[in-house]
């Protein structure tokens, strides 16, 4: 492989690179109109049955408790809530490639779905504490922020270890390595991938700085909740790859978000509860 491969050169001739189901971007963007109601969702979704499938499935885990089973879509937007039924549809749609191994970054299967959910969670959690940023939204550029990964992966096949050496040896995090060695990192082929895709802006500018939040420009509010989400998921150990460890952490994003480092520690003990409690919802999704 020559390394003058370019982000748009990846991104076009990866073959297998994931997608996202058109009617789970539209659930996304819809959920953030405020004339959306359960009818227009529960229309969308319908619209793919695959899709609707699994949510439906989803929504009458035991994670949810129901009391009695949910056969239609609407209800299901009903009695869970705009919001949570997004999530579910990207849950639902994004798990399917996220549980594979993603060789390029040393991540066995399932690693990238544990990272993934679990910087999820601790976006929103931040995002709720904090008060700075909307809870869904937080969960939504959590869960996507690595998506660049999954494009990279097969073109890092044979470069990890050298990355990873080059990145124990300088001291640097595994972001900047691949900089150094590619001209780009992960975060730009994940803001590509998002903008290419079509995702809430929200989405790709916490791809693209959740290694860097000092440096946005937009929606920094989501992008420091990722950044925190990320950083308590990663220390936690949770869906590490070859560069779990090599993690530089912004203290300016917990100042932003008007939070202490004590906080952190509230945020990491509840951050370990709703983890466990969503196991009942990967059950569904391996199923």
């Amino acid at each position: 492989m020559s390394h003058t491969i370019t982000i748009e050169e990846i991104v076009s001739k990866t073959t297998d690179l994931p997608t996202i189901p058109a009617a789970a971007i539209k659930v996304m963007r819809e959920t953030q109109n405020p004339d959306s109601s359960a009818a227009t969702i529960a229309r969308i979704l319908v619209t793919d049955q695959a899709l609707s499938a699994r949510v439906l499935r989803l929504a009458n885990s035991a994670y949810y408790g129901l009391v009695r089973k949910v056969t239609d879509l609407q209800d299901a937007v009903v009695i869970l809530g705009m919001k949570s039924v997004k999530n579910l549809a990207l849950v639902a749609s994004t798990y399917p490639w996220m549980q594979r191994p993603i060789t390029g970054y040393c991540l066995g299967p399932e690693q990238m779905w544990q990272h993934a959910f679990g910087a999820a969670v601790g976006a929103q959690l931040v995002a709720r504490i904090s008060k700075k940023a909307p809870e869904d939204v937080a969960f939504t550029a959590g869960l996507l922020h690595d998506i660049g990964k999954v494009a990279l992966s097969v073109w890092l096949e044979n470069k990890v270890g050298a990355i990873l050496l080059y990145a124990g040896r300088e001291g640097l995090s595994f972001d900047e390595a691949e900089r150094r060695i590619l001209g780009y990192d992960h975060c730009q082929v994940g803001f590509h991938l998002a903008t290419e895709w079509n995702l809430p802006e929200e989405v790709a500018h916490a791809a693209l700085w959740h290694h860097d939040p000092d440096k946005a420009k937009e929606d920094q509010f989501i992008v420091d909740c990722v950044h925190v989400g990320d950083y308590i998921c990663s220390s936690m150990g949770f869906g590490l790859g070859g560069d779990g460890l090599l993690y530089k952490f912004s203290e300016n994003s917990l100042e932003r978000l008007g939070l202490k480092p004590e906080d952190l520690d509230q945020i990491t003990d509840e951050f370990v509860i709703r983890y466990e409690e969503y196991e009942s919802l990967f059950q569904e999704l391996a199923a």
